[in-house]
């Protein structure tokens, strides 16, 4: 049966089905959560919980084969987290070891954290005290953000680092995801260099409290586009937005809203196809995104746009700290 040694890894689990006495079936995905009664997989498109005591069989299993044409250049967790850094800067950062401490004023929680993959050049109990102490003289509770499969997730809740919400990287290849893509009637998209007020009136997290920081990131990469959709069969009104950045080969789309009122349009599509397009143009081939695990929206249409996940990662933050 699987553990907790198995979270952030592929797995398949077969289960009765309810209803259907002798009938089973296979979920298969990455495992996100082990509690005594139930597993927690994000399968595609979707976060499933599957109760044990339906469980007749669970394993590790290879990652999947990709689809013929569909797949990106090999690339671990650990790596793909520094290019994820790259895209979303933050003004105070300090390494250590191969650890990066990361502040940001408290404006978003990638940029507020100390990306803990690979070694710091220390005991571990030695690099989370320094750590706490880094992100205490910046006024900032500490976090700590790394892949779920990380062995040092382990130790670190042993420490007393509670585990805080599961964001997942998923990737695919620009060209195979363009020639996927529709081209809905009546959207018009403008990309510019930096995010217009109407990008910005589209944007549902920004930080009210302090926006100039928040856009101090979006525009912090070398190369970056901010994709406006507009919908000319409504006046031209905007109702999508999308961010991209290029780092090498690798394009992260980020800050994709589309409008509530112009949901089920096609416009996340329409944004998406205009990011990638001028991704390819900067000489990207690959592409990956970040989605929360729990926003099922999202995992429904990057999993129809031809998106897999890469890895899940997740945060940490000390046991009472509210962060």
């Amino acid at each position: 049966m699987l553990t907790a040694t198995a979270l952030g890894r592929r797995v398949s689990v077969r289960r009765l089905v309810e209803g259907t006495p002798g009938k089973q079936t296979d979920a298969l995905g990455f495992l996100l959560d082990v509690t005594p009664d139930d597993f927690e997989l994000l399968t595609r498109g979707a976060v499933v919980t599957i109760p044990r005591a339906a469980v007749t069989a669970a394993r590790i299993v290879p990652p999947a084969t990709p689809r013929r044409g569909w797949a990106v250049p090999p690339i671990s967790p650990d790596a793909l987290q520094r290019v994820c850094w790259a895209a979303w800067p933050a003004r105070d950062q300090e390494r250590l070891g191969d650890w990066a401490l990361r502040a940001h004023g408290g404006v978003t929680g990638r940029a507020n954290s100390a990306m803990a993959v690979g070694d710091p050049g220390m005991p571990l109990a030695v690099a989370l005290a320094r750590t706490t102490e880094w992100y205490a003289d910046r006024g900032l509770p500490p976090l700590l953000q790394l892949p779920l499969a990380d062995p040092a997730n382990q130790p670190m809740a042993e420490a007393g680092w509670d585990r805080a919400h599961v964001t997942v990287v998923q990737v695919a290849p620009i060209e195979p995801v363009l020639a996927s893509l529709g081209a809905p009637a009546g959207l018009r998209a403008a990309l510019a260099p930096t995010p217009s007020p109407e990008w910005l009136s589209l944007m549902h997290d920004l930080d009210v409290d302090d926006p100039s920081a928040h856009i101090a990131i979006l525009t912090g990469p070398q190369v970056v586009g901010f994709v406006t959709v507009y919908d000319d069969r409504t006046g031209g009104e905007p109702v999508g937005i999308g961010r991209v950045s290029v780092e090498g080969s690798w394009a992260g789309i980020t800050s994709v809203d589309v409008a509530p009122s112009a949901r089920r349009r096609g416009v996340g599509s329409a944004v998406m196809g205009a990011l990638l397009v001028w991704a390819g143009e900067q000489g990207a081939e690959s592409s990956y995104l970040q989605v929360r695990a729990g926003n099922s929206a999202a995992l429904r249409l990057y999993d129809a746009l031809g998106y897999v996940t890469h890895h899940p990662y997740c945060y940490r933050s000390l046991a009472g700290v509210t962060v």
